[in-house]
Parts: structure tokens; C-alpha cells; sequence
């Protein structure tokens, strides 16, 4: 394990020890920007500055972009890109699906990656071309290779309330696979399509720290990401498609079939 991927396992789990602590016990739940949807609580706010914290000591130079305090990619130094607690809405309902997740970015490629489970002990960690593991086991994605015998996972955008985005895709999928969760955290379900756990994700609206260590694992996995659109992966571009591989067109071909990317095209073209 390098120092970078080291140093990143270290500081997820001491924000995971927060998340074990505070769990069922939050009291202070805010609003970001006035949306109902998109939540805060001080155990946010505590475990980004934990993991910077220590981060920062072991590596001052570097760059660091965190959910709560801010910051952006600087192409030429290591980045540092956080989600402190990717999946607020569950945590402040004591709902136990939710994580840690640490990603290190540099001109553009992902090198390390960490999304830390703390109530299920669940470490999932990624290095370039070093392969993905959970809590050391090396890790595969599925090899299944219908839609029809794939469990899939997508998630709703706080701006679901506008757009509307994403009900017809979720029936269209229900219809076609095995199933579709819907769980309320993107890291999470990135590290389940690299685990083999689902065949594929897809979603618009999320960001780069909800999905920056979880692309790394699914492709250090032997999965495939890209653009919704069909272009290659883009961490700034706000969304993503991830599968085994096997069952990426099929998925794509759903998705597009249906009305709703077609609808989120034209609403995008006339802003």
C-alpha cells in the first residue's frame, strides 16, 4: 500500500469512528442553499476537518477539495477530494447506509481511492493499476452479462424537484433487470458495482467527491465508466454510468430509449 492510499485508509477511519459515535444521535440538521433535499449535520462539517487535518500533515502541499469547506481540482498538483459523509439523509435518519469516501487526483487521473463503510467495517481501497480490494480481498466486478439477470442501483438528484429527472429510467430498468435499489449514497454504490454486488449505476446530479474514489474502484475492478452521454468519464462533468463492463451498452440503450435523457438534453440546450 503506497503512503498516499496509507495515509487516506488512516483518515477514513478516524471519520468513521465519528460516524459510529454520532449515529441515531444527531441533533443539528440544516438545509444547503434552501433545498429540502440536501442536508448537513455537524458531523459532516467535524469529519472533513479530521480528514484534512490529518492529510494535511502528511502531505502540506497538496491541494484539497472537501463537500463542506470547499475548494477545486488544480491539474497541477495532487488533489485531495473529499466527501466527509456521502449519504447525509440517511445518516440523519439512523438509516445505516453510508460512508467515507477519499479520492487523490493528479493531471487528470484518479490514483488513489478509499470509501470506508465504519458500521459494517467495510474498507474498500483502490490504487492506478494496482487493482481494488475490500479489507485486503482482492475485488471483481460481476460477470454477469444480461440486463436481465442484473441487479442495478441508481440514485434521485437534489434537483429532482425540478427536473424530475430519472422516474421514467428507474420503471424502464424495474421492468427490464432484476431489480433497481435506490440507496442514497453514490460512493456506496460505486464500491457494490466493484464488489460484484450490483451489475451497474447511473445517475446525474452528483459531484466529483461523490464519485472519484468509486470510479477508481470499479475500473481498478475490471468495470467501465463513462459519461451517461457516452463519452469518456468526466469527474467534473456531474454524472456517471458504471457497470461490469458486460452489460454497459444494454444500459445505455435503455437510458436512451426512454424520454428522460432526451428531456434532461433539451432542458440543459435551452438554459
Amino acid at each position: 500500500m503506497s503512503s498516499f492510499l496509507n495515509a487516506a485508509v488512516k483518515a477514513a477511519k478516524a471519520a468513521g469512528k465519528i460516524h459510529k459515535r454520532y449515529y441515531g444521535k444527531v441533533r443539528d440538521i440544516r438545509f444547503k442553499s434552501g433545498n429540502q433535499l440536501n442536508l448537513v449535520t455537524e458531523v459532516d462539517g467535524r469529519c472533513e476537518k479530521i480528514i484534512f487535518g490529518l492529510l494535511k500533515k502528511s502531505f502540506p502541499s497538496h491541494t484539497f477539495w472537501g463537500e463542506e469547506t470547499g475548494g477545486k481540482l488544480d491539474d497541477a498538483n495532487y488533489t485531495w477530494i473529499v466527501d466527509p459523509l456521502d449519504g447525509t439523509t440517511n445518516y440523519a435518519h439512523a438509516y445505516p447506509f453510508f460512508c467515507v469516501s477519499i479520492a487523490l487526483v493528479k493531471d487528470g487521473q484518479l490514483l488513489a481511492g478509499v470509501i470506508y463503510d465504519s458500521l459494517r467495517n467495510e474498507c474498500f481501497t483502490a490504487e492506478k493499476n494496482k487493482g481494488a480490494f475490500l479489507n485486503g480481498r482482492r475485488l471483481q466486478v460481476s460477470k454477469v452479462r444480461t440486463l436481465q439477470k442484473s441487479l442495478l442501483c441508481t440514485g434521485f438528484a437534489y434537483g429532482v424537484l425540478k427536473t424530475l429527472y430519472n422516474f421514467e429510467n428507474f420503471q424502464n430498468f424495474v421492468l427490464r433487470s432484476q431489480g433497481v435499489r435506490r440507496d442514497g449514497s453514490a460512493a456506496m454504490n460505486l464500491a457494490y458495482v466493484a464488489a460484484g454486488r450490483f451489475e451497474g449505476f447511473w445517475e446525474r446530479g452528483i459531484k466529483a467527491w461523490d464519485m472519484a474514489a468509486g470510479v477508481l474502484l470499479v475500473l481498478e475492478a475490471g468495470g467501465k465508466v463513462t459519461d451517461i452521454s457516452g463519452k469518456p468519464f468526466d469527474l467534473l462533468a456531474q454524472n456517471a454510468l458504471a457497470s461490469n463492463g458486460l452489460v454497459h451498452s444494454q444500459i445505455f440503450k435503455t437510458l436512451w430509449a426512454g424520454k428522460d435523457e432526451k428531456r434532461w438534453v433539451r432542458a440543459n440546450l435551452s438554459r
